[in-house]
């Protein structure tokens, strides 16, 4: 047995005191009575209360040391050996999920409870009790590595807040049992969540589970986003469904709004486990006069209903401002690319000869196509724009004899300006042999994502710039010399190469889920809270994973302007409120164990021996008021 405050036996001195003030003999207040009747029970109070003499009533006094005792005893808190050499290792869990924000009947959230459940334990936290703390959100993380300094774990709690995102609540518990694999002594798995959970464990580990939550009410958009329509780039398409998770009808309206201003409201009425789907076009608004933004294009739908959820009744999507750019070909005569040019919405095309080209051109427009022409005199080193080789390319090696009929062999999808192109059936008459060089000028990084087998049909290169991102692109056949402009791959492989070169971001990646990670390139950088604008706020990373919803700036030093991305909760599983909690209980690997059995199984010595003393008190008084204790 090892004492860890040994200065409260210092307090022992005062049981001589307790003891010299029950038997203290009273001084009694001389006073005339009427009657002798009572005279009896006073002689006997005074035999009993005398010094020294035999005590009547010895159980008072005992209770009164032991309760003393134990007291002092808790104060110099006692640990068994055991427990110091061993310790204790307890991993919080605590579930900061979407549904954790659920409002309950009482007005409190579901993770408003939780929490101060979770406080309640870190306050156990002590040298041989050691304390660490997970979070579920998005991909499970440690919030408090193992400490016994209780501060730290209390300010790690209230420093978590509910997020909008979704989660997988037996990751952590598997994260939290490899944490507790290299400890040593008694390990335990606390889980504060809203709702029954079977937890995957190990042989021999053990865990508890405190639900907080019980079924509620609730409606949720689950699907919101957007698309322009071909004919129309100014117009998009919007898909929005809702879903009533609950057990009643529900009736209510979604108000759609554009940059703050509300465009339009679509009503809806469902009835238990319903969901309505609704797509509808929507043109954006004219500017005034005299202005030339067309706005941020951030879309939201908000539902007009009071459930216990809120995060879930507001949704977000993004529609990319129109933008017009700048094409300039440079072509001794293409019918095929000139009409496609002319065709393509949201593109100011020029058409030039090559007599009338000059270098300095390409500097005042988005993108310059070069076809089958290479000015003298124009390398790798003083490109300063944005630039698409057909035919002719800086790449091309001059002595080597053209390739014919070449096979594309290997096509990187994942290219932007491949996305959902197929060139596997393109039939090619001939392609110059091209090198990617092996010292390529400052700053130029190239790669090819067509090839045919060594030889490289399409390569594609970015430079770094103080004004931005200069990109290219070459292919190094003739398309004259192919079928690719009888084939539909023909208008979305063109379009997809000037969006590109342009340095517009794929689409794909405008909305994502709250918790689902996204890409970024190496020059872009993310606002790491929804619609911030502060520097400092951003963060510059490959991947970006956010917990809250709303819009992200996502800026890249090669665009003209940032791009947007939503991000919304979109899951059924957290926006579904149905599933009432259980009690808490505990479970082993093995098999179920009641609460009963494990609550307070491993609490430290001194709070048992605080129990003992209230319940050792509470007898005391019990027998007081029976007479039978004084």
């Amino acid at each position: 047995m090892t004492f860890f405050n040994p200065w409260a036996f210092g307090f022992l001195g005062i049981i001589p005191a307790i003891v010299l003030l029950y038997l203290l003999k009273l001084k009694r207040t001389p006073l005339p009575v009427s009657t002798l009747m009572f005279w009896q029970r006073v002689l006997q109070e005074n035999q009993r209360r005398a010094l020294f003499q035999r005590l009547r009533q010895w159980l008072s006094l005992l209770f009164h040391l032991l309760i003393f005792t134990l007291i002092l005893l808790a104060l110099a808190r006692p640990s068994l050996d055991r427990s110091i050499r061993e310790g204790a290792s307890t991993v919080i869990v605590l579930d900061d999920r979407a549904r954790m924000q659920a409002i309950e009947p009482d007005g409190k959230s579901r993770f408003e409870k939780a929490l101060r459940l979770a406080d309640a334990m870190a306050r156990q936290a002590g040298p041989v009790r050691q304390i660490a703390i997970l979070c579920v959100a998005g991909t499970a993380s440690v919030r408090a590595p193992f400490t016994g300094d209780e501060k730290e774990l209390r300010a790690a709690l209230h420093a978590t807040h509910a997020t909008d995102a979704g989660g997988d609540l037996p990751a952590a518990t598997r994260l939290a049992q490899d944490l507790l694999r290299s400890r040593s002594g008694l390990k335990r798995i606390v889980v504060f969540t809203d709702r029954p959970v079977d937890l995957p464990l190990e042989s021999g580990a053990k865990a508890e589970v405190t639900a907080v939550g019980s079924a509620l009410e609730n409606v949720a958009v689950t699907r919101f986003t957007t698309r322009p329509l071909p004919a129309s780039p100014e117009t998009s398409e919007v898909l929005l469904q809702v879903h009533n998770f609950g057990q009643k009808d529900v009736s209510g309206n979604a108000e759609i709004s554009l940059d703050g201003r509300i465009l339009d409201v679509k009503p809806f009425h469902l009835g238990p486990g319903q969901e309505h789907t609704e797509i509808f076009s929507l043109a954006p608004p004219a500017q005034p006069k005299g202005t030339s933004e067309t706005g941020r294009g951030w879309l939201t739908a908000k539902l007009d209903v009071h459930d216990a959820l809120a995060a879930d009744n507001l949704a977000y999507a993004f529609i990319p401002p129109h933008s017009t750019r700048r094409v300039m070909l440079i072509t001794k005569g293409n019918w095929f690319l000139e009409k496609l040019l002319e065709s393509e919405p949201g593109l100011q095309f020029e058409l030039l000869g090559p007599d009338s080209f000059q270098p300095e051109l390409i500097r005042q427009f988005d993108v310059t196509i070069l076809d089958n022409y290479l000015p003298a005199g124009l390398d790798l080193a003083h490109v300063d724009g944005s630039v698409l080789f057909l035919g002719k390319t800086p790449f091309t090696a001059t002595a080597a004899p053209a390739v014919d009929h070449p096979l594309v062999t290997d096509l990187d999808v994942s290219h932007p300006m491949l996305r959902l192109v197929d060139l596997e059936h393109v039939s090619l008459l001939r392609a110059s042999v091209a090198e990617i060089p092996a010292h390529p000028p400052e700053g130029w990084l190239f790669e090819a994502p067509v090839r045919s087998f060594d030889h490289p049909l399409l390569i594609t290169g970015k430079r770094r710039t103080d004004s931005g991102e200069i990109r290219l692109a070459a292919f190094t056949f003739d398309i004259a010399d192919s079928d690719l402009p009888l084939r539909v791959a023909f208008p979305l492989l063109m379009s997809n190469a000037i969006h590109w070169l342009a340095g517009d971001r794929a689409a794909s990646a405008i909305s994502v889920k709250a918790g689902q990670p996204f890409p970024l390139s190496g020059d872009e950088s993310v606002e790491t809270k929804p619609g911030a604008t502060d520097p400092q706020t951003r963060q510059a990373a490959h991947v970006f994973a956010p917990l809250m919803n709303g819009f992200y700036e996502v800026h890249s030093p090669a665009q003209s302007r940032s791009s947007w991305a939503a991000v919304n909760t979109f899951d059924e599983a957290e926006s579904n409120l149905n599933t009432a909690a259980s009690p808490a209980k505990s479970v082993t690997a093995s098999a179920a164990v009641p609460s009963m059995v494990t609550a307070g199984f491993d609490w430290p010595l001194w709070q048992y021996l605080t129990l003992t003393a209230i319940a050792l008190f509470t007898l005391e008084w019990w027998l007081f008021h029976r007479r039978r204790t004084e």
